[in-house]
């Protein structure tokens, strides 16, 4: 099934806040971007391209300032051979589903929801609701090629297309779609049965794990060097994370590696922070102050220069669970400062998962 979602209005384009927030709340129905356009203004040209694209695409979802609804409601309403009536203080379709701020008409075999939408308020409510023909999982410790092979029996028994791409050396996302309904379904099945252990379902590793926490009342906490807060950050983007969440230490100095976290100076200045040592005992430090079943650190070099003989990129993670038991590695990301830290944070959850499988990955 082809989505498209259009933004109307350099006022959202250049927020970029509200931007991801549009896009969040947009996956939560189409569980992915499939593709994205942007319209500074109307022009006289906007009804034939959406009727053009009316029939390219199954979905049509419309973001746009208010300055701008009204005409694209207009447009929306005369392809449809329909009218505005004035409800809420808005022009809407009179022939469309609606809610406050928002509707939905079909025009031939598309849905087109249009949302008036203002960055100081809530965005309005998508009404899209799509039956979706494609769904996301993710293989733990299996390298792309791998992956792609053991999939191709049930591939072809389930008549199935797939695309894959790696997220880490060891973790790959699948896309998988079908041409037939109740064919995905069962290839699901058959993929939970072959990569038992090692499979969840979704394109978010860090969703799962709050998922699972959550579901098992496990807590969490970290000790952050280099990635300065983005653990906790992006585990904190959960509803009700609270429960398993206190909070984590971000000891971006050796000073306070020292003091928070009882790394000694002999292991900082001799060995350096950029090391297993240093992890393993950050890893301790953290059961120390917190209350926590799950501890994660990190501590590396994220910026794009060589620090202390250590090559950037550079980066050491650990899981320990509560019973002492713990999982170090040394990884190697080649991007910018920012993309070194997000991988560093997805390499750390994933270490938490081959570190407990069995909390992670049972029934």
């Amino acid at each position: 099934m082809k989505h498209l979602i259009i933004i109307v209005g350099n006022e959202l384009i250049v927020n970029e806040n509200y931007m991801r927030y549009i896009q969040e709340e947009y996956k939560k129905q189409f569980l992915e971007l499939h593709e994205l356009k942007f319209i500074s203004k109307p022009d006289k040209e906007l009804p034939f391209l959406l009727e053009k694209l009316s029939k390219d695409y199954a979905c049509i979802t419309i973001f746009s300032i208010s300055e701008y609804y009204t005409t694209i409601a207009k447009i929306i309403a005369t392809l449809n051979d329909d009218v505005l009536i004035l409800e809420n203080d808005t022009l809407v379709p009179s022939k469309a589903t609606r809610e406050k701020n928002s509707f939905l008409s079909t025009f031939e075999a598309c849905h087109i929801n249009l949302l008036n939408v203002n960055i100081e308020e809530k965005l309005p409510l998508i009404l899209q609701n799509p039956e979706l023909d494609y769904a996301y999982f993710c293989l733990l410790d299996i390298d792309e090629m791998s992956a792609n092979i053991l999939l191709g029996t049930l591939t072809t028994s389930f008549e199935i297309q797939t695309s894959s791409s790696a997220l880490l050396e060891n973790l790959i996302c699948i896309r998988a779609s079908a041409s037939q309904y109740g064919k995905l379904e069962g290839f699901l099945k058959g993929v939970f049965k072959l990569f038992a252990g090692k499979v969840f379902l979704g394109n978010n590793p860090t969703q799962f794990v709050a998922k699972r926490l959550l579901e098992k009342n496990l807590k969490i906490s970290f000790a952050e060097s280099c990635t300065a807060g983005l653990c906790a950050s992006k585990l904190a983007e959960n509803s009700g994370i609270s429960s398993v969440f206190e909070g984590s230490l971000i000891t971006y100095s050796n000073r306070l590696k020292n003091t928070w976290l009882g790394v000694s100076n002999d292991t900082l200045e001799s060995v350096s922070e950029y090391s297993d040592r240093c992890i393993y005992f950050m890893l301790k430090g953290v059961f120390k102050t917190t209350s926590c079943d799950f501890a994660l650190a990190i501590s590396g070099v994220a910026g794009e220069e060589d620090d202390k003989n250590t090559k950037s990129g550079t980066i050491y993670i650990g899981a320990m669970y509560k019973d002492g038991t713990f999982l170090q590695e040394c990884i190697h990301i080649q991007g910018n400062r920012n993309y070194t830290r997000e991988q560093a944070c997805l390499a750390a959850y994933c270490l938490m998962l081959r570190l407990k499988p069995e909390i992670f990955f049972a029934p």
